[in-house]
C-alpha cells in the first residue's frame, strides 16, 4: 500500500498544473483523420489473411449483436464493404492518415511524461506505429472471428448475454494490451522498462476494454445524438464518437503518467538502498 501511495502522490504531483483535457484533445484530433484509414487496413489485411468471408460475416453478426437504438450496424457494413472494395492504391494511400495516430500518441506521451517534442517527434511517432499497423490484421480477426459465437449470446440476453460479455471481454482485451505494448514499446517516447511497459500495456488494456464495453451501453440509450446539432445526424455521430476518443484518450494518458511514476519511485527506492 505504501508503493501504491507514493505512485498515485507523485503522478498527482506531476499532473499539477498541467492541461491533461488538451493533450487528450490533441491525440483525439489525430486519432479523428487516423481511425478510419487504420480499421480500413486492418480490416482488408485480414481478408487478405483469413479470406472477406471472415470480414463480411463478422461485420454482419456484431452489427445485429450491437445495441440497435443507434443503429450502428449500417455503419459497420459499410465499413467493412469499403475495407474489401479499396483498391490497393487506395489503401496505399490510407497509410499516411493512418501514421497520424501515431504521430499524436507519440506527441501526446511526450507531454504527460515532461519531455519536450522536438523536429522529429512526429515522424518518430509515424515511424514507431508501423508495427501496430502491422500487427492490426491479426487483432482485428480475432474478435470477428469469435462473432458467431458471441453474437448469438448477445441477442439472447440475461445469462447468456453476459457470459458473451466476459468472452468479448477477454478477447477484446488481449487485442487491445498488445497494440497498447506496441504503443508504449515503439510508438511513445522510449522512457519505460520492457516488462513494465508490458504489464502496464495489459493492465491499461483492462481499464480501456471496459471502457469500451461500457460505449455499448451508450449505443443503447435511445438519445437523438443529432439533437444538439439542429438534426444534422453525421455531425451528431460524429461529435458522439468524437467525445468518445477524447474520454479514451484521457484514461490512455492517466494510465501512461502512472507507469512513468511507478517506475520513478522504484528507481528512488532502488538508488536509496
Amino acid at each position: 500500500m505504501r508503493t501504491v501511495r507514493a505512485v498515485l502522490r507523485h503522478a498527482l504531483m506531476a499532473l499539477r498544473g498541467r492541461d491533461l483535457a488538451l493533450w487528450a484533445a490533441g491525440i483525439s484530433f489525430f486519432a479523428a483523420l487516423a481511425v478510419v484509414p487504420v480499421l480500413l487496413l486492418a480490416l482488408r489485411g485480414a481478408a487478405v489473411l483469413f479470406g472477406p468471408d471472415l470480414i463480411t460475416e463478422g461485420a454482419r453478426l456484431l452489427g445485429e449483436a450491437l445495441p440497435d437504438a443507434q443503429r450502428p450496424g449500417p455503419a459497420l457494413r459499410t465499413l467493412a464493404d469499403a475495407a474489401l472494395g479499396a483498391s490497393w492504391p487506395v489503401l496505399l494511400s490510407t497509410l499516411l492518415p493512418a501514421s497520424l495516430y501515431g504521430e499524436g500518441l507519440r506527441r501526446g506521451l511526450l507531454q504527460i511524461a515532461g519531455e519536450p517534442s522536438g523536429a522529429k517527434t512526429g515522424w518518430l511517432g509515424r515511424i514507431g506505429f508501423v508495427p501496430v499497423l502491422l500487427a492490426a490484421p491479426l487483432l482485428v480477426a480475432a474478435p470477428l472471428a469469435l462473432a458467431p459465437s458471441v453474437a448469438p449470446d448477445y441477442r439472447a440476453g440475461g445469462w447468456s448475454a453476459v457470459w458473451g460479455v466476459v468472452v468479448s471481454f477477454h478477447v477484446d482485451w488481449i487485442a487491445l494490451s498488445v497494440a497498447l505494448c506496441l504503443v508504449f514499446l515503439t510508438t511513445g517516447p522510449n522512457l519505460l522498462p520492457r516488462g513494465l511497459a508490458v504489464a502496464g500495456g495489459f493492465g491499461a488494456g483492462a481499464v480501456l476494454t471496459g471502457f469500451l464495453h461500457g460505449f455499448l451501453l451508450f449505443l443503447a440509450i435511445p438519445v437523438d445524438w443529432a439533437f444538439p446539432f439542429a438534426g444534422l445526424t453525421p455531425v451528431g455521430a460524429v461529435g458522439a464518437l468524437g467525445l468518445w476518443l477524447y474520454l479514451l484518450h484521457i484514461i490512455l494518458l492517466l494510465a501512461y503518467r502512472v507507469l512513468l511514476s511507478t517506475h520513478a519511485v522504484l528507481r528512488n527506492r532502488a538508488e536509496d538502498r
